[in-house]
Parts: structure tokens; sequence; C-alpha cells
């Protein structure tokens, strides 16, 4: 395994970094085979050997739908948003629980004292039914499509993850959510990382994709996007270069830069050391998401 080697040019920005939480997402399309994982774990361990406060949150995409079509379940989504009936749900609920203690023994076994949760726990996120969306279809007809076991998050008490990172702990967190009365929802796990980065008042966001980060494929080739302001974002969105799954992280990261995150990144999981590369190298080898 290729190491990453810290220079001298990095001690000003480790030192900004140290002491200071940084919510870190991906998803398990972004971590699967080649040792991405492990590669994953053990640069968290180097963050958090130069202090810095990783804070995981994870979805599992891939995992989900392989789960769903082995029982026979029809995938559904809809602007990136998974259709979640009950039976789904139990699915969906069943896959992010038996992730999230893999991961966790993974980082373990990196040296990294983790501790996993799901944002029940402790009623560290709170959520609401989210209402259903509004689709089009080819001839511009609209139609509203009930999303399901799915939430919209309302608050999200940073309590039990501030206790973990000031015990050295590094939480990681799958988004199975509750409402008011204790009825479990599923939430995005982008969204889910946005508002959590708010909450613990974290300064930057890592949101780790299967692709290298922002493509323009305007003109017929596809051009990776380093640098991009908010106002740029949406503009991107309305000209119809961000779609489908991509929608949802780019509105948590809207989400957290206009709630004070400061900067945003998108890399690849599929690039060794990315994070760390994106985080405290000084090079961007992703998307870089800022207010302006």
């Amino acid at each position: 395994m290729e190491d990453f080697e810290i220079d001298k040019k990095m001690t000003p920005r480790i030192r900004k970094m140290r002491g200071k939480k940084v919510v870190i997402k991906f998803g398990g399309s972004s971590l699967n085979g080649n040792g991405d994982l492990e590669y994953f774990c053990n640069d968290i361990a180097l963050l958090v050997g130069l202090g810095v406060r990783p804070v995981i949150v994870h979805g599992g995409g891939p995992e989900i739908n392989a789960e769903m079509n082995k029982l026979g379940i029809d995938v559904k989504k809809v602007m990136g948003l998974r259709i979640t009936d009950n039976q789904t749900f139990e699915v969906v609920k069943n896959v992010l629980s038996g992730m999230n203690s893999h991961i966790v023994e993974a980082l373990k076994m990196a040296g990294v004292k983790a501790i996993g949760l799901d944002g029940v726990e402790g009623r560290t996120i709170i959520c609401r039914k989210k209402e259903p969306v509004e689709i089009s279809d080819h001839e511009g007809k609209k139609s509203l499509v009930d999303l399901g076991n799915v939430g919209e998050i309302i608050h999200v008490d940073p309590a039990m993850i501030n206790l973990l990172c000031a015990s050295r702990f590094v939480p990681v967190l799958f988004p199975i959510c509750s409402d008011e009365s204790g009825r479990e929802l599923n939430v995005n796990a982008d969204t889910a990382a946005a508002n959590i980065a708010r909450a613990i008042h974290s300064e930057e966001m890592v949101l780790v994709t299967d692709v290298p980060g922002l493509m323009d494929t305007n003109g017929g080739g596809s051009t990776l996007i380093h640098d991009v302001t908010i106002m740029q974002l949406n503009t991107l969105v309305s000209s119809g270069t961000i779609t489908d799954g991509m929608i949802p992280k780019v509105e948590a990261c809207t989400f957290a830069i206009s709630n004070g995150v400061k900067i945003a990144h998108l890399v690849s999981g599929k690039e060794p050391h990315s994070i760390l590369s994106q985080l405290i190298g000084g090079v961007n080898c992703g998307t870089r998401i800022t207010l302006q």
C-alpha cells in the first residue's frame, strides 16, 4: 500500500486543523474493492494522529440495491432519493446497521477508537416525514411522488457527537433517524452529513464519491471542476450539468456552506489518500466548494 508522506509544507495546514472536527461522508459505491476501505481507515487513523477529530457519516446505496435485488424488491428512486416503503425500509435499516459494524471494526483494526451509532441514539437527529416530491415526465406533465419512510431533518443535537470527539473517539453514524413520536425514517446520508457539520460547527466537510468530483460535460467532453461557488453550483443545476444522484450532494454542500461550513470537498474514494490530500496536503484533487 502506498504511504502518504507528510512534508514541511503541510505544517501550517496541520496546525490549523488540529483539534478541529471535520465531517467525512462516504457511501458504499466509493469504497468497494481494491483495498479502498483499508486506505480510508488508514487515512482516518493518520488524521486522528495529527490531532484532527473526524466525524464519519456513511450511506450504503449499492449494498442496499444489491440486497433488494437479491430479495426481488424493485429499486425505485426519484431525484436521487430512494422511495422507501415498509419492506424497503427494513432492508435499508438492516444493511446500514451491518455496514456500520463492518466499518467500525475496520477502523479499530487501523488503530482508531471508533463507535458506531445511528441518528436515533440519544435523539441525535430528529426528522419529519418528507413531503411528496414533484416530478415532470417527458411531456412536462407534473405529478407528486410519496417517498414513503423518508425523513427530512429538523434538528440535530450535537451533544453525543461532541462528547465522543472530546473523548478521542471517532463517531461513525448511519442516517436512520426518528421523528418526535419515535417513528424511524430513512434520511439521505449527504443531507445528514451537512446537518451534522452545521450542528458541530465543522469548518470543513468532505463527501467521498465514486467519481473525481463535479464534472463539466459540456462540449461532449468531461472535465473536472476544481473550484466552484454556491452561486455557480445553482447555475450548474439549472443548466442540467448536475443531475440524478449528484443533486442531493450538491444540495448538501449548499446547505453546509450556507450554514457556517467554510469549505465542502467532493473527492473520489477510488483515489488513494484523496481525503488527506484535500484536507492537509494542499492538493485539490477533487472539487472544492466555497461561498464565494
